[in-house]
C-alpha cells in the first residue's frame, strides 16, 4: 500500500467510476482496477460491490477512506514541515455552483495560486444546495454553500460573502407582467399568492423561502416548479413562468436583471451568508488549512465581496 494507490482509491470512492477515476489520474481503466484489487488482496475485504447497476462501496472502503485521508494529510504535514509553503504539493477538489466560481472563486483562488503554486485545483460545479452532502460523503474537500444554522461541531466554515434575498418578477410580455403591470410594490402583495412561483428544490433557501411563505400568505401560492440551483430559477422568471425569492448576487451574477423586476425584501428574509464548508477534522491537512488561512485574509480585505 503506497500513497499512490490511496489517491487512486478515493478518488474511485468518491466518483464510483473507474472510467473517471482513470481520467482524473491519467491511468488506464486495467491499471485503476489493478491498483484497487491490490488493495482488495492486501485488506482481504471486498472495496466495492459491482453490479450491471453500477458501484458501490463496502463498509471496509468507507473505513479505508477515514485511513487515506489521514495518511495523506500526515504526509503533506510533513512535506510541509520540511520546507516553506510554496513546496507544499497535492489536490484541492472544490465544489461550487456558476455563479459562486466568477464572483466569489476569483479573487481566493488568486490568492491559493500565488501562495501554493504546486497544489493542484480540481473545480467540480453543480447546485450549491448539494455542496454539503457532497463535503460530507467525501467527495469534495471543500464547498462554497449557503451556511446551514447547524450543523454542530463536526464541519468548519469561512464566510466569503453575505448577500440579501430579493424578489424576481418577470417584464417580458406575458400573462404574469401583465397581471402586475402598473402596480406599486404595496399593490404587488395583493396578488402575489395568487401566482405561480418558481422554488428552490432542496437547500437552505428552500427551508427559508417555504417558511416564509407560509406566514406572509394566507394560503399556499401556486407552485409552478421546483428546481435545482439558482442560476436556473432565474432564467425561468426572466421567461415569464414564475415569480421566485432569489439571493441577490445570484441575480446579478445571472446577466438577466434586465429582464426582471427586483424587489428588495428588507428585514423580511435573513442574508444569505455564503462560506466554505469542510469537515473538521480536515483542517490538518495543509492543502485545505492554507485555503482556510487565505480565506480569512481576505475577509479583513476589501477583497471580500458583499452582495447588495
Amino acid at each position: 500500500m503506497d500513497l499512490k494507490s490511496l489517491q487512486i482509491f478515493l478518488s474511485v470512492n468518491s466518483s464510483l467510476s473507474f472510467t473517471r477515476t482513470a481520467s482524473e489520474q491519467h491511468l488506464s481503466i486495467s491499471a485503476v482496477s489493478r491498483c484497487i484489487h491490490r488493495l482488495e488482496e492486501e485488506l482481504g475485504e471486498r472495496l466495492f460491490d459491482r453490479d450491471r447497476r453500477g458501484m458501490t462501496a463496502t463498509s471496509a472502503a468507507r473505513r479505508l477512506q477515514t485511513v487515506a485521508e489521514r495518511m495523506l494529510s500526515d504526509w503533506r504535514s510533513l512535506q510541509q514541515s520540511l520546507g516553506d509553503d510554496e513546496r507544499l504539493q497535492g489536490e484541492l477538489r472544490i465544489f461550487c455552483s456558476v455563479t459562486a466560481t466568477h464572483r466569489l472563486l476569483s479573487p481566493l483562488l488568486a490568492a491559493y495560486r500565488e501562495a501554493f503554486p504546486r497544489v493542484q485545483i480540481l473545480l467540480q460545479t453543480g447546485d450549491q444546495a448539494d455542496g454539503f452532502e457532497r463535503v460530507r460523503r467525501g467527495s469534495s474537500d471543500v464547498a462554497v454553500i449557503a451556511r446551514p444554522e447547524s450543523q454542530g461541531e463536526s464541519y468548519a466554515f469561512a464566510p466569503l460573502a453575505n448577500t440579501p434575498m430579493c424578489l424576481c418578477l418577470p417584464l417580458v410580455d406575458c400573462a404574469l407582467s401583465d397581471a402586475l403591470q402598473g402596480r406599486s410594490e404595496k399593490e404587488l402583495w395583493t396578488v402575489l399568492g395568487d401566482l405561480p412561483w418558481v422554488l428552490p428544490a432542496r437547500g437552505v433557501s428552500k427551508d427559508l423561502i417555504d417558511q416564509w411563505l407560509r406566514g406572509r400568505f394566507s394560503r399556499q401560492p401556486v407552485v409552478y416548479a421546483r428546481v435545482a440551483g439558482h442560476e436556473a430559477i432565474v432564467a425561468m422568471v426572466s421567461l415569464g413562468l414564475g415569480v421566485a425569492v432569489l439571493p441577490r448576487l445570484v441575480v446579478e451574477a445571472s446577466g438577466l436583471e434586465n429582464s426582471l423586476r427586483v424587489i428588495d425584501l428588507g428585514n423580511e428574509l435573513p442574508e444569505f451568508e455564503i462560506s466554505l464548508c469542510a469537515r473538521q477534522p480536515r483542517l490538518t491537512d495543509p492543502v485545505i488549512q492554507g485555503l482556510w488561512k487565505v480565506a480569512e485574509g481576505l475577509e479583513h480585505s476589501s477583497d471580500r465581496i458583499k452582495g447588495q
